[in-house]
């Protein structure tokens, strides 16, 4: 095989006697070709006429342009196959790099997996290490429980956004279970994140949750508690059940917040008075100040304490407030008492006084959007004058 020169891809012309014999090779060309996959091999290509040849030059002058001199290096069987792979792509609107990127991302991501059930004791242990709330484990901890029924010795690469999808449909229909949008939508959140987990350890390619459909929720802003409503509301309440529902009322505490914040966290003094939400307490993790309005200043002086949780019966825990609310609730019968109905009002007169929608948020713990869209109802300031006027005796 004749090796490059300067007149590579330049009509050579043959000899007299080569001519004489074959007509049909008058013309030489030598070009860069591939033989058997091994790179910088040429190949050479005989004419009988000239302008047949300089034709042939022009054609390869072309190729080396374009694709340079790798791609021309590339056996004729690889081109065939990247052509056909191309045009395999083409309706999808897929390029054959974009493909083989996610292929190989795949293919290690199943080269280094592991089951459903040990990627998420792996998720578990890592968020109680990174000091994450006991509650948003156990809640993590439970799906993923229940999640494993199915799934657990499945490798997690190999997991679908169609088995996800399939799986929070049959848990929400199957055994006359009844859950709501927001609830099939904190499932698929919590979901999300043991993928997004996942896909950070190299065990998956990308999160399938991603293409899982959410619940449409309808907004239901909750109802508007009226002063004679939160009157009953108190006087069916006693003790620490009391200056606990005060503070969601007069304050805006969740129930998670009222029922770890502590005694030492009421500050009372001349500079201002003030409920000190701290961020292991606050549910956005986030310290804020809430003030106390001056008609609940009486009830705290006379039962504050030196420490201590505020509602001591709970011993910081939110399920044991929220069964004393159901209890209350049950026994006021005829009063519609919505969900979250204590905080919701606490906010929605809070700024019909303050006029101020930034610095309300701010006193309660959210954005401005959020409870804007999600606790805020319609009232004057004059019922809110009445609402922040209740004696809590």
């Amino acid at each position: 095989m004749r090796r490059l020169t300067k007149r590579t891809l330049v009509p050579l012309k043959q000899s007299a006697r080569l001519v004489r014999l074959r007509p049909d090779r008058t013309w030489a060309v030598y070009y860069p070709d591939s033989v058997n996959g091994y790179r910088n091999n040429h190949g050479r290509k005989f004419f009988r006429h000239k302008a047949d040849a300089e034709a042939f030059c022009a054609v390869k002058r072309s190729e080396l342009a374009n694709l340079g001199t790798l791609a021309d290096g590339l056996t004729d069987s690889v081109k065939r196959e990247a052509l056909l792979c191309a045009e395999l792509l083409k309706p999808i609107g897929c390029t054959l790099t974009e493909a083989v990127t996610s292929f190989v991302k795949q293919y290690k991501a199943n080269q280094s997996s592991v089951t459903v059930r040990v990627a998420s004791q792996a998720i578990v242990g890592r968020l109680r290490a990174d000091g994450y709330s006991k509650r948003h484990c156990n809640n993590l901890s439970n799906i993923m429980a229940i999640f494993c029924r199915r799934y657990a010795d499945l490798v997690v690469s190999s997991v679908s956004s169609d088995n996800v999808q399939k799986w929070l449909d049959d848990y929400r229909t199957k055994e006359g279970r009844t859950l709501s949008a927001v609830s099939f939508n904190s499932y698929r959140r919590y979901l999300s994140l043991f993928f997004s987990f996942c896909v950070k350890r190299g065990w998956l390619s990308d999160n399938p949750v991603s293409r899982v459909s959410q619940q449409r929720v309808i907004t239901k802003v909750p109802r508007l508690l009226m002063p004679s409503d939160l009157k009953l509301i108190l006087n069916a309440s006693s003790g620490d059940l009391r200056t606990a529902i005060a503070l969601q009322a007069f304050c805006g505490l969740r129930s998670s917040e009222v029922a770890r914040v502590r005694w030492t966290d009421v500050l009372l003094n001349e500079s201002g008075n003030y409920i000190q939400i701290g961020a292991d307490t606050a549910k956005t993790s986030r310290r804020r100040l809430t003030p106390i309005p001056d008609n609940l200043l009486p009830l705290l002086h006379r039962e504050k304490k030196p420490d201590g949780f505020i509602y001591a019966t709970g011993k910081g825990k939110t399920d044991a407030i929220q069964k004393a609310l159901v209890g209350v609730r049950k026994s006021l019968r005829g009063m519609t008492w919505g969900r979250n109905a204590l905080r919701a009002s606490a906010l929605s007169y809070r700024l019909a006084l303050t006029k101020d929608a930034s610095a309300t948020a701010l006193e309660m713990g959210n954005s401005p959007s959020d409870w804007m869209g999600d606790y805020r109802e319609l009232t004057t300031p004059v019922r809110a004058v009445e609402w922040f006027g209740l004696i809590v005796n």
